[in-house]
């Protein structure tokens, strides 16, 4: 591990002996914080001076992954920098100190997984698109021969390569996430429009529960639509999934300091205070005897959580044990975002 200590009012940088060689620089040579930022990659560099500043000016926790490269050796590190905002023993001033930790090892045997993860994923689709088709075909044919039960099985194999389908595209999605190669394609829309389309679409597959559009003002977004439709449509299978049936799923768009505010509201199982922090982290999964039945991987709310953050939005979760939950997001109105 290396260690920083930054004025916030001089901006005088101190870093230990470890944190220069991190950045590739020699025991006794001078670094500057503009020298530790020079060398980190350009994908990397906004990422790193937005936490920092974000951190000094809220006083909140500063915990981000970056990538850099040494500047006299050129080798390639990736780092996790952890900073906190102290003062002096007279309160007098203000110091931004913390860690910055190796992660090469883990980040590289991490990225060697993803793309294990987008190799396997994509030689598993080419097949099941093919069974479906043909399952298709063959629902075609049974339905005009009239016969009912293979119409039946059909239809529920049908459903289950879907569910398989849509595992795959998570997985897919995850490795195109952490590669950095998923693009917004954003435009400016009514979310009004898309929540309809939606739920439409919802009420024509399902019939387990009963989801409620609550009326709501016309909110125009700059975003990618078909994202934020991920997003939604995540948000209302989990509701789905972890609510006894027959009960109400409630969707709500409100708007708030400049912002479109979207909630998905169930009366199901309920979230534990302890879980919450966690539901939006990759892979992870509520583990109790309410769940156990309850298939998925734990990345739908992880890509939701990637998505609406690398719109300028954020998410989160409310909830009691036994009292359902209330998932939302937020996104910045088309007038309040720089096109």
């Amino acid at each position: 591990m290396g260690t920083w200590t930054i004025n916030t009012k001089t901006r005088e940088f101190i870093p230990s002996i470890r944190l220069k060689e991190m950045f590739g620089f020699y025991p006794g040579e001078k670094m500057t914080y503009e020298d530790a930022i020079a060398q980190i990659v350009n994908e990397h560099k906004s990422l790193v001076t937005d936490a920092v500043e974000a951190s000094i000016n809220t006083g909140n926790k500063c915990d981000v992954e970056y990538c850099l490269r040494g500047f006299h050796d050129g080798k390639l590190r990736w780092v996790r920098g952890i900073g906190n905002l102290t003062h002096d023993q007279e309160g007098k001033s203000r110091y931004f100190t913390g860690l910055l930790i190796d992660i090469t090892v883990h980040k590289q045997d991490e990225l060697r997984k993803n793309d294990f993860i987008g190799m396997a994923s994509h030689e598993l689709k080419t097949p099941l698109t093919s069974l479906q088709a043909y399952i298709q075909m063959l629902a075609a044919r049974a339905k005009k021969a009239e016969d009912a039960f293979a119409v039946n099985a059909l239809a529920k194999a049908s459903t289950q390569v879907k569910k398989m389908i849509t595992l795959i595209n998570g997985f897919l999605n995850v490795s195109s996430f952490e590669a950095g190669k998923i693009y917004l394609n954003e435009q400016t829309f009514e979310l009004n429009d898309l929540l309809n389309e939606i739920v439409e679409d919802f009420m024509l597959t399902t019939t387990s529960h009963n989801v409620l559009l609550l009326p709501s003002p016309a909110l125009t977004v700059y975003a990618d639509k078909d994202k934020i439709g991920q997003v939604i449509s995540n948000f209302l299978n989990n509701a789905m999934k972890y609510s006894p049936n027959g009960k109400n799923i409630k969707l709500t768009c409100i708007e708030s300091e400049g912002m479109a505010k979207v909630s998905v509201t169930d009366e199901g199982i309920g979230v534990n205070a302890y879980d919450q922090e966690k539901l939006f982290d990759r892979y992870f999964r509520v583990e109790n005897e309410q769940t156990q039945l309850i298939s998925g991987f734990g990345l739908g709310l992880y890509l939701s959580a990637e998505i609406i953050r690398r719109h300028k939005g954020e998410v989160w979760v409310e909830s009691e044990v036994g009292q359902g939950a209330a998932f939302y997001f937020s996104l910045p109105l088309a007038q309040a975002v720089s096109v």
